[in-house]
């Protein structure tokens, strides 16, 4: 029989980022030896790419709650979809909670519908399991924060009371309000063969608020290949964007909640007020701002065009830019798309990081807790990080024009940080490798 190896949690091909960590993570598991078939826990629709790329499908035992309810339009939580999740996963808690304890799951398995007994016999045949870069637990406080961590935690859970092995590649930690949250990722963390840290400060927060002891490596889509047959220039080009022609500068935007904010619609209407006085800035001082869709989804919240469209509903008449939107590229050719600009101020983070690691000098807008501020600092960028909660539209400018008046100084400091990333891979690739 053909070994098998699981690649959690769930994940979906439309965030591009999201493919990256999954893909590379399935690199770095061949490079340390795992030969077999690779599956990823993702429903049908959103891992078509990867499916075509040879990556097998496992479907999600426990699944969101806004599966059940597939509300497109949901750049804001009501109350009543609150309401409707909190029913949902209460019984899912209920339901699904037996199967990470042998003996429930032995007695009462037979009962799930076959959907979840093929995911079970997946988990029970996997050789061992990884834990996708890139992710961020955190939890600010209050029932929804501690179902999501218990959500992203449960697969985890299942591959642990099957007797698997899990690794957790670089992740971000923290913070975590919740005495609860703090006990489960104790429990859960411990029992994993590595635990990876993608940020210094979440390796600190892991250790002081969860008592957990991490590895600290940067985040494993830096070491993404790019795909050398395609020709990224010739693709932007077909598209009407000067490359070669003017100074161009990839924008990358999104729609955001700010959950836990009282002024939460006061804050993103700041947030595409400053962009748009950022690009109306680009386009009069010569330069050629350029928005790309990063991520596309059927959700609004999740579709970078919805905050995209708003952002050039506001635009001046006479301004300069344009959009590149491409769904059939994969990570591997976005991210030579991006090498092609001269800058990029991006809010997607994954945006920034196939950025840098092309050698473009960046601006993160960061927000999510420790991971976008976390990278930039640890990488000697820190400067050139904003938080999305309190970013204005002068200072981007301000850290623009510091980052074109030092470009040189920028790349070589990029240059470093890459060399170094190499050697980390190969260190990822041993810590795998140890059984």
């Amino acid at each position: 029989m053909e070994n098998k190896f699981l690649i959690l949690p769930g994940c979906d091909d439309r965030n591009r980022g999201d493919q990256a960590l999954i893909w590379e993570t399935i690199a770095l598991a061949q490079a340390a030896g795992y030969k077999g078939k690779f599956l990823m826990l993702a429903n049908h629709d959103g891992s078509r790419q990867s499916q075509k790329a040879g990556i097998g499908n496992v479907h999600m035992i426990l699944e969101h709650p806004s599966t059940k309810f597939r509300k497109l339009d949901n750049e804001k939580y009501t109350w009543k979809l609150k309401l409707k999740w909190g029913i949902v996963a209460i019984w899912d808690i209920f339901t699904k909670e037996p199967l990470t304890h042998s003996w429930t799951r032995n007695l009462l398995k037979k009962l799930y519908k076959k959907t979840v007994q093929y995911s079970l016999k997946d988990f029970g045949d996997a050789g061992a399991c990884f834990v996708k870069g890139g992710g961020f637990l955190h939890a600010y406080g209050g029932l929804s924060e501690t179902y999501k961590i218990y959500y992203f935690l449960y697969h985890i859970r299942l591959a642990l009371s099957l007797g698997k092995t899990v690794y957790i590649l670089p992740n971000s930690f923290g913070p975590f309000k919740s005495p609860f949250v703090k006990r489960m990722m104790n429990k859960t963390l411990s029992k994993c063969k590595v635990v990876m840290a993608r940020e210094k400060i979440s390796q600190e927060q892991l250790k002081k608020e969860c008592l957990v002891d991490s590895l600290l490596f940067t985040d494993i889509a830096f070491h993404l290949e790019p795909d050398k047959s395609f020709d990224a220039n010739r693709k932007l080009i077909e598209q009407g964007i000067p490359i070669g022609e003017k100074k161009c500068i990839a924008i990358t935007a999104r729609p955001y909640r700010f959950t836990g904010y009282a002024n939460s619609d006061l804050l993103y209407q700041n947030y595409k007020e400053s962009l748009v006085h950022s690009v109306e800035w680009l386009s009069d001082n010569d330069f050629f701002p350029v928005f790309i869709e990063h991520v596309y989804d059927e959700k609004s919240h999740e579709n970078d065009m919805t905050c995209i469209s708003e952002l050039i509903k506001n635009l001046k008449k006479e301004c300069q830019y344009a959009v590149f939107s491409n769904r059939e590229l994969t990570c591997t050719q976005m991210k030579k798309i991006y090498g092609e600009f001269d800058y990029i101020i991006g809010t997607r983070f994954h945006s920034i990081i196939f950025s840098l690691a092309l050698g473009v000098p960046a601006i993160a807008i960061t927000y999510g807790g420790n991971k976008g501020v976390g990278i930039m600092k640890d990488l000697g960028l820190g400067r050139y990080s904003i938080s999305i909660d309190s970013v204005t539209g002068e200072e981007i400018i301000k850290k623009f024009c510091d980052l074109t008046l030092n470009c040189e100084k920028n790349k070589q400091q990029i240059k470093a940080c890459l060399q170094l990333l190499e050697k980390e891979k190969q260190e990822i690739v041993q810590l795998l490798r140890e059984e």
